[in-house]
Formats: C-alpha cells, structure tokens, sequence
C-alpha cells in the first residue's frame, strides 16, 4: 500500500429496533451479499440490515454475550462469546450451531492463558477473517490488547500480536491507558485491519506484516460535530469503498467513504 487513506464521513442512521432487540449493536460484519449482519449482547438473535440501515431479517439463536460478528470461507457465521471465551459458528440460514470452540481448549493458548485469568471485561471483543492466510482473527479488548490468529479449523492459534505503544497504539502513558479496542474488521484489498478503540473514538489501519499501526483517524459525524460514541462493530466494502461504523450507545450505522491522498 503505498497511497495513504483518508475517511470522510456520508451519513447516520438509526438502526434501533427495541420490539425485536436490536438495542446495543456490539459487532458489525459484511456479508457476502452485500448486507450486513450485527449482533447485541443483551439479545439471542442476530440481525441482518440494509447498508442503509433498513431492516432486513432476524434470526433466533441459541446464545448471549456476543460481542463480534464475521463470516467464514464458507459462508458461515463465526461470532465470539466473550464472557465464555468462545467462538461459535452458525449457519446463516438456520440459525444452527454448527460449531463451538472455547479459546482455552486451543492449542498454543498456554501463551497468553495468563491475560485471561482475571479479565474483568476485558476479553474477546472482535472476530474476523482473513481470506488471504485462511486465518480467523480475534481481538481481546485490553490489559493487554492481543490480536490472536487462529486456524479457520478452530483448532490451534497460530500467532499472536500485543497491541501497544510499541507498534504503534499509544504515543504515551496516557495514550495507553485510554487503549481500549472494541472491534475490527479485515481489509483485503490492503491487506490491513481496521480496528476500534471505543475510549478514544477512533479507528487505526493496523499492518500485522510490519507490526505496526499505518494511520488513525477520528470518528467524528461532521454533519452535527458530534463524535461516534461506544463504537463496537465496523466492516469494510472495499468495492464500494465504504466503512461502517455501528455505536452501541446510540445504536447508529454511521458510513464513511474511503479515499486516498
């Protein structure tokens, strides 16, 4: 990637729906029909919306807790369970669970075992998948930030990444005591994530090649001056160049066009 990015913000909708409990949108993932698909945490159904925020369907599942949202090679949908530790996988049309794996039962998790002993909250936040290595990705949310490669089997972590001041995420102390990630995406026409730090009301392209934060941009609806609070979920369409944003506290899709300078 030699152009560096530039976001510009287009537009905010509601997607509140109490009567069906789409309150707290707490993860956010494109699906491979162009629509997109949140979950809440206080709610067992997953939503499928319009890129406009229009309602599209709801589907009954078997869980709470979830905090984030992706889709497999398959199709599938992969959320995390943060209060378990767990991933599971459903079929997008069913609702069925078709797979369920705690992060402990993994192999390789003896080497961060000691960041979820006392989390306090501060477990799995995001999934994602990144169709170029076949990798799922997951991202705990602080104390410390990790963003940890799994095996698209569910089976084995493959690496894992601090994320700090050390690549990039915090200038100084005070910085990184405000690190508080909550949510990513892939992009895979840059091969970058796209990750949340909701205390900060920002978003970083992060290059896990380098190891390093590329850029950071502030979350800002420019049409009211207002920043994008609690923002919990974000996808990418790299056909249509556009970035979505979804805030637990107002439950608003805010989008923004990805340019270059």
């Amino acid at each position: 990637m030699s152009n560096m990015l530039a976001l510009e913000f287009e537009s905010a909708c509601s997607i509140r729906r109490e009567s069906e409990g789409l309150t707290e949108p707490s993860g956010l993932a494109l699906a491979p029909d162009g629509s997109l698909w949140t979950v809440c945490d206080e709610s067992r159904r997953l939503f499928r919306i319009s890129t406009e925020g229009e309602p599209l369907s709801t589907l009954e599942i078997d869980n709470r807790g979830l905090e984030g949202i992706t889709f497999d090679a398959e199709g599938r949908v992969c959320v995390v369970d943060e209060d378990a530790s767990k991933i599971i996988v459903y079929d997008p049309q069913t609702g069925a669970q078709i797979a369920a794996r705690k992060l402990k039962d993994l192999e390789g998790f003896c080497a961060i075992a000691e960041y979820f002993e006392a989390v306090e909250n501060k477990g799995l936040e995001g999934i994602t998948f990144d169709p170029l290595r076949s990798e799922i990705l997951l991202l705990k949310q602080a104390n410390p930030g990790l963003l940890i490669a799994i095996t698209a089997r569910l089976d084995r972590i493959t690496a894992v990444d601090h994320l700090d001041e050390r690549n990039g995420f915090a200038a100084n102390k005070l910085d990184a005591e405000q690190l508080n990630f909550s949510g990513m995406c892939y992009d895979a026409a840059r091969d970058l994530f796209w990750i949340l730090n909701d205390k900060a009301e920002c978003v970083y392209t992060y290059d896990r090649r380098r190891g390093t934060v590329i850029q950071s941009f502030a979350l800002k609806n420019s049409q009211t001056g207002r920043t994008i609070r609690d923002a919990e979920g974000i996808a990418v369409d790299v056909e249509s160049k556009r970035l979505y944003v979804v805030s637990d506290l107002d439950a608003e899709l805010n989008v923004f066009r990805i340019g270059e300078r």
